[in-house]
């Protein structure tokens, strides 16, 4: 974006406006791909622990 030739602020704005919003993107999408692990390792614990006391 350093050689980018704003004529007026507006299109500098809309610039900045979109590089919040894909942003916001991929903060939600990190959000929930940890999210989708964390259930993944405690269901996994969940189904060995569940295994293990069937298996006695």
């Amino acid at each position: 974006m350093r050689d980018q030739e704003w004529g007026d602020d507006s299109a500098y704005r809309a610039a900045v406006r979109r590089t919040q919003i894909m942003m916001a993107i991929a903060v939600v999408v990190s959000l929930l791909v940890v999210g989708l692990i964390a259930l993944a390792v405690f269901g996994t614990v969940l189904f060995a622990g569940l295994v293990e006391s069937f298996a006695r």
